[in-house]
């Protein structure tokens, strides 16, 4: 487990600008995850109040930046919450394989009417069969726990710098 962090709004209230700070200016593709693509953030409630945030990409970067993107998704879940800054609790970072299997395509058996002198003429098109594959993905994947912070001075609120 990781030391327990304290991010203060004052901090993170420069999240709408991050996109041209310089390191995340080089992380393109910051967005919420779609569909079941593997790359985005996402983030759920938890029944104690905190949240786990997420970010995954199949894209090549390097774990910490996956994790500085999650950080960034976190600071601005604490906004739209209306908290002071959080806490992260726990992080755990990591690279998986994720695998999307293609089923095969075959010829559709289309024709193509052309015009002629006698009338139009239907011509079968020569399609070619692809067959099935499996394509792998190495998604990089960053989970954090946090805690929403109302008042970043109260003790035992994980409040003040750790």
């Amino acid at each position: 487990m990781f030391p327990r962090i304290s991010l203060i709004i004052a901090a993170l209230s420069l999240t709408a600008g991050l996109g041209g700070c310089s390191a995340f200016s080089k992380l393109p593709d910051y967005m919420a995850k779609e569909d079941g693509r593997p790359h985005g953030y996402s983030e759920i409630a938890l029944p104690d109040g905190g949240y786990q945030v997420s970010y995954e990409t199949y894209k090549k970067y390097e774990l910490v930046e996956v994790e500085e993107l999650a950080i960034r998704r976190a600071a601005e879940l604490s906004v739209e919450q209306g908290a002071k800054g959080f806490d992260v609790e726990n992080t755990l970072c990591f690279k998986e394989y994720q695998f999307d299997n293609v089923p095969e395509q075959n010829a559709s058996g289309r024709t193509v009417t052309l015009a002629s002198a006698a009338g139009p003429v239907s011509v079968p098109v020569d399609e070619p069969n692809f067959p099935g594959y499996t394509r792998t993905f190495e998604v990089r994947k960053c989970l954090l726990k946090i805690k929403l912070l109302q008042d970043l001075d109260a003790p035992g609120e994980g409040g003040g710098a750790s």
